[in-house]
């Protein structure tokens, strides 16, 4: 239980995160899930927490490689070679040593191989934490990549050669020939186990893809169970976990990319889950790393002021080692030496050493090299005891670590947002959503036109208007609206210039049309939200009721029976009455004629005035639908159907009626006043959307046919 008390306890703070993050946008998302994560290590459950790095690499760190490496393809990878061998393998093994040779000769009492531990744990760097803190930025292209390609695989070079050093530290002995053939088997024997995994996992996703008859429910399970399998079994067998799960995962995006519309809700479902997967265990990182804190800082206490300054000033020294190695092996030459007229993959990072930007771009790679929970979890790692006895410093390898990670974080999110330029977005969140409003109204209106039935229009028309996102139903919106409240009262004056026009009342009883016209005046006088108080409301049903129920007891008219045969006896014996229920008969069918001809005409009305304001351009046109609604509600009142239900649209419409949202978008791309970039992004909402109608008037089908056969 307190392993699903832990799990419940991180979710929790990542919705709070979430809704904290509204608050205070300028804060880095990294920070405020740390700060969480310190508040959350006050609850009981987290008291006394120390990280469990075999727990966190197989449940954090392998799941999301394994989604970061399905980001990646061979083709890239093949392309970008040179520079992810620079960066993740060589740049990372100079970095660990030299800071390893400088640290041993500060710190006189540590052996070069502890040195070489710490400098390996510090080594790796977190491209999810540079994202966090430069959001609104707007980073280099090659840079980010650069970054993004270096992060995916210096864990595993760290790693490996943490086992280096912990090895020397065990045995007391170190071979070059040795340490090499352990690397190289490391490394090389983790990107091929996962390579073969990947393809042995792919071959077993197609062939039931091919057979079986709900494909989801098999090969989505077998996804999620993925890089679990494939990292234990690469640990397993003394290779890289890390390095198997990335190439497992580039299988997979070789998968995808051939196979991609033979499996589609496969692949959609598949994709969804595994995004919110990433952005809730990328959170669950940064609150693992806050809420182990105040553990080190337990630590810290224990060393004293003079103790504590001495960490502080070698972790600064650390970093700004590491920031200078980064910086000034950015800056190496980049022209390719085989063929000058092409750039090597340094260069597509970097530009040429001749671009005026060659600097600036080495200088943002250097202060992007953050830190984050994997160092912290390999320096949670080392053992209590090696070679027999306590493990030297282990604390103090901690506390450093700790500290280089904070003050990677916090150079980066001072430094970068001052240096890089504010990102420029081709379109605002207030631009997408007019266009979508437009998009979403002209469809409405297009689709209305080709159909006349009210229902059907009413159903479809409340289908589509959901697509915008908003809560329709709040009448504090109707009621605060100007323009619903002016349009309400212009549309109930078209409704009562039209029963009194002369067309209509050559059709109707004048005793009909005053009726009507009284029952719509009187809604009129209550308003659009003055409805009647419950307690008004209350006497009048009580006194209905009580009258009712007096009239029947005194008649003895008490079941369905006996009010049929009150009825026929009156109808017989009575001539007044008979006169008076046929005169109310036909007076209720003159109702029902009339509102069903007004209806149309309100329809009519309504769609005109939607025309208009889209000719004019105009996007806000929520209370054309508020207003709709709310004339339909009278309409239903009218002919008493209170508790009118939405009736089954055929699925040929809502087809159509997302046609003419691409066509929207098609000519507002033409005529240069919806942009490429939104235009992608509304094609993927008009996607999701008519994916999921589709399946609810599938589902629909299904069960009217279902019920039809019982």
């Amino acid at each position: 239980m307190t392993t699903l008390y832990t799990l419940a306890l991180l979710l929790i703070g990542v919705i709070a995160t979430n809704i904290i993050k509204e608050f205070v946008p300028k804060i880095p998302e990294a920070f405020i899930l740390i700060a969480v994560g310190v508040a959350m290590s006050l609850t009981p459950i987290f008291k006394n927490f120390e990280l469990e790095p075999e727990f966190f690499m197989l449940m954090i760190i392998a799941p999301i490689m394994f989604i970061d490496g399905q980001k990646q393809s061979f083709a890239k990878i093949k392309k970008r070679f040179e520079g992810i061998w620079l960066l993740s393998v060589v740049l990372a093994v100079v970095t660990t040593l030299v800071v390893g040779i400088i640290t041993n000769h500060i710190e006189v009492t540590w052996t070069l191989p502890l040195a070489i531990t710490l400098a390996a744990i510090v080594t790796p760097t977190d491209a999810v934490a540079v994202k966090s803190l430069t959001a609104g930025t707007d980073m280099p292209e090659g840079v980010g990549e650069a970054l993004e390609l270096e992060s995916l695989f210096n864990d595993a070079t760290g790693l490996v050669m943490l086992d280096l050093a912990l090895s020397v530290l065990s045995q007391g002995t170190f071979s070059v020939v040795h340490g090499l053939e352990h690397f190289f088997f490391v490394a090389v024997g983790g990107v091929l186990v996962g390579t073969i995994l990947g393809f042995l996992i792919v071959a077993l996703r197609v062939n039931l893809q091919q057979r079986a008859s709900n494909p989801e429910t098999t090969i989505i399970p077998i996804s999620l169970l993925t890089p679990f399998a494939v990292y234990l079994l690469a640990e397993h067998l003394g290779t890289s976990g890390i390095l198997a799960v990335v190439a497992t995962g580039m299988v997979h995006n070789w998968e995808s990319s051939r196979l991609r519309l033979t499996s589609t809700t496969v692949q959609l479902t598949s994709r969804t889950i595994w995004q919110t997967i990433a952005d809730v265990l990328n959170a669950v990182v940064f609150l693992i790393l806050g809420v182990s804190l105040p553990g080190v800082w337990l630590s810290i206490t224990k060393i004293g002021l003079s103790g504590t300054l001495q960490l502080v000033a070698l972790s600064v020294l650390i970093y700004v080692i590491m920031l200078v190695l980064r910086y000034f092996w950015a800056l190496r030459d980049s022209n390719d030496r085989q063929n000058h007229h092409k750039p090597s993959s340094f260069a597509l990072f970097f530009g040429d050493r001749n671009d005026k930007q060659h600097k600036f771009y080495a200088r943002i790679f250097a202060i992007s090299g953050v830190h984050g929970t994997v160092t912290l979890a390999m320096a949670f790692s080392l053992p209590y005891k090696i070679a027999g006895h306590a493990f030297p410093y282990r604390e103090t390898l901690i506390i450093v670590a700790t500290l280089v990670i904070l003050i990677s974080m916090l150079v980066s999110a001072i430094v970068l947002p001052l240096q890089l330029p504010a990102k420029i977005e081709s379109y605002t969140t207030v631009d997408f959503n007019q266009t979508r409003d437009k998009m979403i109204d002209y469809a409405s209106l297009k689709i209305l036109d080709h159909v006349s039935d009210h229902d059907i229009r009413e159903t479809l028309s409340t289908q589509l208007q959901s697509q915008k996102n908003k809560l329709f139903m709040m009448d504090d919106r109707k009621s605060a609206s100007s323009q619903f409240l002016d349009l309400l009262a212009d549309t109930q004056d078209f409704a009562l210039m039209y029963i009194r026009n002369d067309s209509v009342t050559k059709i109707y009883s004048a005793n009909t049309i005053n009726i009507y016209a009284k029952i719509l005046q009187h809604t009129r006088n209550i308003g659009p939200k003055q409805t009647r108080s419950f307690k008004h409301q209350l006497k009048r049903t009580l006194r209905r009721y009580a009258r009712e129920s007096t009239w029947h007891l005194a008649n003895g008219v008490i079941t369905r029976a006996q009010r049929n045969r009150f009825r026929k006896n009156k109808l017989k014996t009575d001539p007044t009455f008979a006169a008076n229920i046929k005169k109310w008969t036909d007076t209720r069918d003159g109702l029902i004629a009339l509102n069903i001809d007004l209806t149309h005409a309100t329809d009519t009305y309504l769609d005109d005035t939607l025309r208009d304001r889209l000719a004019s351009q105009q996007s806000d046109n929520d209370h054309i639908y508020f207003v709709r609604e709310t004339m339909n509600r009278f309409f239903n009142r009218v002919k008493r159907d209170y508790k009118h239900e939405s009736v089954p649209v055929n699925s040929s419409l809502y087809i159509q009626a997302f046609q003419y949202e691409y066509d929207f978008v098609q000519q507002g791309v033409s005529e240069g006043t919806i942009v490429q970039p939104m235009a992608s992004a509304l094609y993927k909402e008009i996607n999701q959307a008519q994916m999921l109608q589709l399946d609810q008037t599938e589902q629909l089908a299904t069960d009217e046919y279902v019920e039809s056969k019982v």
